[in-house]
């Protein structure tokens, strides 16, 4: 028993360092690709958006986190370059995401060098999840149209899918720095509302781009 509580003891600072947990907050812009514009994005359509997320340090390579991010996306009929212009249709849409996401560090370094003494270190990283996005969108359409909307296959829940690039900071040894940019996919043509009366053969996307500040403990 002494012998346990003694390996333990000696080994508990390595696992402590070589299993993290942070959490943090994430603050930046977000953008969508639909129906309501131009290819690939709009950038005057740009707001802001913010989130929370805690993450799991399994090994420098390889990361775990669950993040909550809100967004707010919009578009609008004046920003076309055809006879769409005359149409006047635009819309708002608040998105809640909820989701869990993988990182792969391929150039991941311990943040210890021997002798447990801290180093920082830039690493770049991609990744990938899984997630759930609740949507709330609002069209404005001129009277004549109104009768169109909601439409009624119209969905306020969808799972997206992350497709991330970013770069992470190790500044110091109880707080890191991030910045990333991430595309989603959804299965779901109704985050600007529009699909049926628009492309409905091509699903909406939306985008989070931004930085992150977080905690180790």
């Amino acid at each position: 028993m002494n012998r346990l509580l003694l390996l333990f003891l000696i080994s508990s600072p390595v696992l402590l360092k070589a299993q993290r947990f942070e959490a943090g907050l994430f603050s930046g812009f977000a953008n969508y690709q639909g129906d309501l514009s131009e290819p690939p994005i709009e950038i005057g359509e740009t707001s802001l958006s913010f989130g929370g997320f805690v993450r799991f340090n399994a090994s420098p390579k390889f990361r775990v986190r669950a993040s909550t991010i809100y967004g707010l996306i919009s578009g609008s009929d004046v920003n076309s370059s055809d006879s769409r212009m005359l149409r006047g249709w635009s819309f708002e849409t608040n998105l809640i995401e909820v989701g869990l996401q993988g990182e792969f560090h391929p150039l991941g370094k311990d943040s210890y060098a021997t002798g447990g003494v801290f180093k920082a270190n830039i690493s770049p990283y991609f990744a990938s999840g899984l997630g759930f996005v609740n949507i709330d969108a609002k069209v404005t359409v001129p009277d004549n149209d109104k009768d169109k909307f909601p439409e009624p296959d119209a969905k306020t829940t969808t799972l997206s899918v992350p497709f991330i690039v970013g770069v992470r900071f190790d500044a110091y040894e109880h707080f890191t720095l991030g910045l990333e940019w991430g595309w989603r996919a959804t299965f779901n043509d109704y985050l600007d509302g529009v699909s049926k009366n628009g492309n409905e053969n091509r699903n909406d996307w939306y985008l989070f781009i931004g930085g992150s500040a977080a905690y180790i403990f």
